[in-house]
């Protein structure tokens, strides 16, 4: 007697799923290996809130995964969500004490949040563990300056150069300390440099041409304007040529 497959679709679907989760598994490869990966996707495709919750489902199996919490932190960071990142961050750190990307990304969130006592430490600790890496160097400059420390933060920013002469931010940065010691000569050899290195930095003429009204040389300060307002309008050019031309169809 033949028994009615009612039930078959169902049956090849299970067999179809356990099937797939064998192979996984006899490849070396975990649930949360899996889920890993398809968070990792997750964010590479912008979609940072589906990120967070494949991290947490990863996490809830493997709570000792120090990159689980960095990469929750990378993407709550992108979400604006600053303190959840800290927390994030924080978590991958207590696992991994020698994490330094995941101290520099705590700097970068704590000094997004105006906190920049911890962003000083953070980045400290970051430097401390990986001493050649200039973007640490340099966001603990930016910290230095958020809490006013405008002399610390320019030996960062020569230290950075010594390293590397040709980083167009840490001239720029080094630049805006120096305005605020009111050192106007080295800002405006700074921000000079800057534009040697970026003649298109439209934000850099407009800060020399703050310089230069402050020293008195008007003039030069008018040509400086001048240009940052040349580059501002080709810039709206550029950006005017990307948005789609959508064609409107006039209702009668």
């Amino acid at each position: 007697m033949m028994w009615p497959d009612i039930n078959s679709n169902k049956v090849t679907s299970f067999l179809f799923v356990s099937l797939f989760f064998i192979v996984i598994f006899s490849s070396g490869c975990t649930e949360t290996d899996w889920v890993k990966d398809q968070a990792k996707m997750a964010f590479d495709e912008g979609k940072y809130a589906q990120a967070v919750a494949l991290y947490d489902q990863a996490a809830s199996t493997s709570e000792n995964d120090s990159e689980l919490y960095f990469f929750k932190g990378l993407a709550l960071f992108e979400l604006v969500r600053y303190k959840d990142a800290i927390d994030a961050f924080t978590q991958a750190i207590r696992i991994n004490p020698r994490y330094h990307q995941a101290w520099y990304w705590k700097g970068r969130a704590s000094y997004m949040m105006a906190d920049y006592d911890e962003a000083v430490r953070s980045f400290y600790k970051a430097i401390e563990l990986d001493e050649a890496n200039t973007e640490y160097w340099y966001y603990r400059g930016l910290a230095l300056s958020g809490r006013g420390q405008y002399d610390l933060a320019i030996a960062h920013f020569d230290k950075i150069l010594m390293i590397n002469p040709s980083m167009e931010k840490a001239w720029s940065s080094r630049g805006f300390a120096f305005v605020m010691e009111k050192n106007y000569t080295e800002a405006l050899n700074s921000f000079n440099r800057a534009l040697n290195i970026n003649t298109d930095n439209a934000e850099n003429w407009i800060n020399k041409a703050s310089v230069l009204r402050v020293l008195g040389q008007a003039d030069e300060a008018e040509i400086a304007i001048n240009q940052a307002n040349l580059l501002y309008r080709k810039q709206g050019e550029d950006i005017a040529r990307k948005i789609p031309k959508t064609i409107i169809s006039a209702i009668p």
